[in-house]
């Protein structure tokens, strides 16, 4: 496997589109499922076929399964997302960054401040900020396709600066922010599903992680997190 830096347009392309189908997944919720499968199945086709992973081909085997799910089906795992994700109980496992990265493990800590600040100076912002904070996986997950995709359009003016600058701040945020987060909380929804849709679902986010194993600087050891989420105060948002 080439190492991230040495990665052509192409394979930045798939791996951009394997981000963004996860991204849309979870920022469409349960409900959506039906619509979010099909695009993530697509772009698992896509890096298995690439990386040779056979693991990823068995796991896209069931996602495609689930993709063509009923009625009744969907239904399920629309609650399943829920209990996992969402609520109206506490979910198992918050897509939170701050959730498992802050002392008090509450949303709307440091974290979701400085990822916050990160996407302030390529002058974007969350839309629908009020409603979820920066550090949503899948906002995080969107941010990392987009530079991903700033990287292409680099390289296709052959950019020189832009393509160093862009690819240092994609290693800088997966390593501060996405990675370090990232298999804990596949881990936890691996050891929590009680659907084959989202034990798939940790699978692909396994994956993802392995495909960055370059440019993680932090050895990882994955527990089960069992969170007691809250709401931090108000006073930590902009």
């Amino acid at each position: 496997m080439k190492s991230y830096e040495d990665c052509p347009p192409q394979v930045f392309k798939i791996q951009g589109e394997l981000l963004l189908a996860l991204s849309q997944l979870f920022a469409q919720g349960g409900e959506r499922l039906p619509q979010t499968l099909i695009p993530l199945v697509k772009s698992c086709s896509a890096i298995a076929d690439h990386y040779k992973v056979e693991k990823l081909h068995l796991t896209n085997k069931v996602l495609a399964q689930y993709s063509e799910a009923d009625d009744d089906e969907y239904l399920v795992m629309c609650y399943e997302f829920n209990r996992l994700f969402v609520g109206p109980a506490a979910p198992v496992a918050p897509p939170y960054e701050s959730v498992y990265l802050s002392p008090d493990h509450l949303v709307m800590r440091e974290q979701t401040l400085a990822v916050r600040e990160i996407y302030r100076r390529e002058n974007l912002q969350a839309v629908g900020q009020r409603h979820e904070p920066d550090d949503f996986i899948s906002i995080e997950l969107e941010f990392a396709a987009y530079l991903l995709n700033r990287i292409i359009e680099a390289e296709a003016t052959k950019n020189n600066a832009k393509i160093q600058l862009y690819k240092t701040l994609y290693r800088e945020f997966w390593n501060q922010h996405l990675g370090l987060w990232l298999g804990t909380f596949a881990h936890t929804i691996s050891q929590s599903a009680k659907h084959p849709v989202f034990s798939s679902l940790s699978n692909v986010l396994s994956t993802l992680l392995t495909l960055h194993t370059p440019l993680n600087t932090k050895e990882a050891h994955y527990e089960t997190f069992a969170p007691q989420i809250s709401r931090g105060s108000s006073s930590c948002c902009l």
